[in-house]
C-alpha cells in the first residue's frame, strides 16, 4: 500500500508541475489593457491635411494623394478600415486609436508606406472579428516602415499583428506587436533593422514572434520576446523553395521570457555574432 501511495503522490505532484508550467505559458507576463484604453480616445477621427486626397465611405477611409512623399497626421478614434494607396506616403499617428471589428485590417497600405508614432503620444492599431483569411491589424502590400519616437501598439486578434512583404523598423520609440496563438506578431518575407537604431520592440503572445519567409537581419535595437512559441523564424512558402533562409543578428539586445524556442531556420543559417541575449 505504501508503494502505491508513493506512486499516486508522485503522479499528483507531476500533474501539479505540468499545470503550473501550462499556466505560466498561457498567462503572459506582460499585459496591455487594449479595450479599456480605447475610451480615452473619444469617438471622432481627425486627418490632416483634410483635402480631396482623403475620402470617407462606409466603414472605410481612403488616403490617395496624386503625388508621392506626402505626410498625413491621424488623431482620435476610428472603427473601420483606413487604406493608404500612394507610394512613399508617411502616416503620423498622434494619439490615434484605429480599430477594425469586421475581421479586416484597421490600417491597410497598398504601396510603400511609413507608419510613425509622434513623440509623446500613445497609439493603437487593433483588429478583431470574424475573418475568412489570415489577415493582420496592420497590413502592407510591399515595403512597410515602422518608426517614430512615440508609443505604438499593434494587436491582430484576427491572425497577425503586422504583415507585409518587407518590414523595416527604425526610430527611437516603443513598439508592441501582438498576434495570436495561430499567427505571428510580425509576418513578412524580409525583416530588417539597420545600424544605430535605439527603439524598444516588444513581441508578444504569438505562435511566431518574427516570421520571415526569407531573411531576418537585425543590426541594432532592443527586443523583448514574451510568451511566444517561437521567437524568430524563417520559413519559405512553396513558391520560394529555391531561395535560402537566413537569420543574421549583427547587433541589438534580445530579452527573452517564456518562449518555447528561440529560433528556427535552415541548417547553419543562424548567426548571432555581436548580439546580446538576456533570459528573464
Amino acid at each position: 500500500m505504501k508503494k502505491y501511495a508513493f506512486v499516486l503522490l508522485s503522479v499528483v505532484f507531476a500533474l501539479f508541475l505540468l499545470s503550473s508550467c501550462l499556466k505560466r505559458y498561457s498567462e503572459p507576463k506582460l499585459k496591455i489593457d487594449w479595450q479599456n484604453t480605447r475610451a480615452s480616445y473619444g469617438n471622432t477621427i481627425t486627418i490632416e491635411p483634410a483635402d480631396g486626397s482623403v475620402s470617407f465611405g462606409k466603414n472605410q477611409i481612403i488616403i490617395a494623394p496624386q503625388t508621392e512623399n506626402q505626410t498625413y497626421t491621424i488623431s482620435g478614434y476610428y472603427n473601420g478600415q483606413i487604406i493608404s494607396k500612394t507610394k512613399n506616403t508617411v502616416i503620423k499617428l498622434n494619439n490615434a486609436y484605429l480599430e477594425s471589428t469586421l475581421g479586416k485590417a484597421a490600417l491597410k497600405c497598398t504601396a510603400k508606406t511609413e507608419i510613425s508614432a509622434v513623440n509623446g503620444t500613445t497609439n493603437f492599431i487593433v483588429a478583431d472579428g470574424k475573418s475568412f483569411s489570415k489577415r493582420a491589424a496592420l497590413q502592407g502590400k510591399k515595403d512597410l516602415v515602422i518608426g517614430g519616437s512615440g508609443i505604438l501598439n499593434v494587436k491582430g486578434d484576427i491572425y497577425h499583428a503586422v504583415e507585409a512583404d518587407d518590414v523595416k523598423i527604425k526610430g527611437s520609440g516603443t513598439y508592441y506587436f501582438e498576434g495570436t496563438r495561430k499567427g505571428s506578431a510580425i509576418n513578412c518575407e524580409t525583416f530588417t533593422v539597420e545600424e544605430d537604431k535605439n527603439f524598444n520592440c516588444y513581441i508578444l503572445n504569438s505562435r511566431d514572434g518574427i516570421k520571415a519567409d526569407r531573411t531576418i537581419l537585425i543590426k541594432s535595437g532592443n527586443f523583448y520576446f514574451y510568451d511566444n512559441a517561437l521567437a524568430l523564424k524563417t520559413s519559405l512558402s512553396k513558391s520560394n523553395k529555391s531561395k535560402p533562409r537566413q537569420i543574421t543578428l549583427r547587433g541589438g539586445t534580445f530579452h527573452t521570457f517564456n518562449n518555447q524556442k528561440l529560433y528556427m531556420t535552415d541548417k547553419d543559417a543562424y548567426d548571432a555574432t555581436g548580439s546580446t541575449f538576456i533570459v528573464e
